[in-house]
This record gives C-alpha cells, structure tokens and sequence, in this order.
C-alpha cells in the first residue's frame, strides 16, 4: 500500500499534492525555500552540484561508502542520473564526492547557513575551468560512460 500523497502549498503555485517524482519536482521549483529569483526555474548546474554533494555527503555519514564497489557504483550512478536534470552536471560528481570528504566544507557549509557560495551563480565555463584536466569533458570521452 503506498502512502497518502502530501499536499503541500507553494507561493505562486497554490496546492499541490506530491505523488510522483513529477509532482515532487514541480513542488521543489517552486519550494518557498529556494531564493526568490529562483523559484519556478528548472534545475541548473549549480542545482545539481549541490545535491551531489548532499548526496555523497549523507552516503558518507550513513557508512554507504565504507563499501568500495558500491562507491563507486553510486558515484557513477549519480554521475548518470543528474544528467536528467542538467546535461553538463555529471562532470561534476567526481568533484562533490571529494567535497563531501572535507569536514571543513561541510562546517563552513553549515555556518553560511546550508549555502554553498563557492558553486550558487556560477557559470558552466567557470566552473568546468576549476576541474582537474582529466575530469573536464572532451570530444573523446563523455563520463561516466567511460
């Protein structure tokens, strides 16, 4: 049996019951939570960038990643999945994972109030130019396919 589906109230959205990846999508645009300007929009790269690194800090909390062959099967699961919502995204999750192992980023992720200024705004060539050359996306490779 599944559970009720939640109705939650968004400005400028009204209700909306949450159901399905769909509705639980369209309720997080227009979530009261996100910064005005954003509210309505779609995912963008920096979206992304950041629940990567949610995602592999709490992998990381919960002992997932004390596994080596699942690590690396979510890492590149991740790396495949975030491209739903942002094509040039999974470049970035070999880069979040190693964000998600400083307790320093974490701590000053925690104290700017759960913001994380070093990625919100930026764009997708500022932001692929601070990656390492290996992990920059190229004409010959196209991770995680490779």
């Amino acid at each position: 049996m599944n559970p009720p589906a939640e109705v939650v109230t968004l400005p400028g959205a009204g209700e909306v019951q949450v159901h399905d990846r769909s509705s639980a999508h369209y309720a997080a645009w227009h979530s009261p939570k996100r910064a005005n300007e954003k509210v309505g929009d779609r995912f963008q790269l920096d979206d992304c960038r950041v629940w990567m690194r949610l995602h592999f800090w709490a992998a990381r909390e919960s002992g997932a990643f004390d596994h080596p062959g699942f690590k690396e099967h979510y890492i590149t699961f991740i790396g495949h999945f975030v491209s739903v919502y942002e094509r040039t995204a999974p470049a970035f999750a070999r880069e979040s994972v190693r964000w998600s192992e400083s307790e320093e980023n974490i701590r000053r992720y925690l104290e700017a109030g759960r913001v994380m200024g070093d990625v919100e705004g930026l764009s997708y060539h500022q932001a692929i130019g601070a990656l390492p050359l290996h992990e920059r996306p190229s004409a010959q490779s196209q991770w995680p396919y490779v």
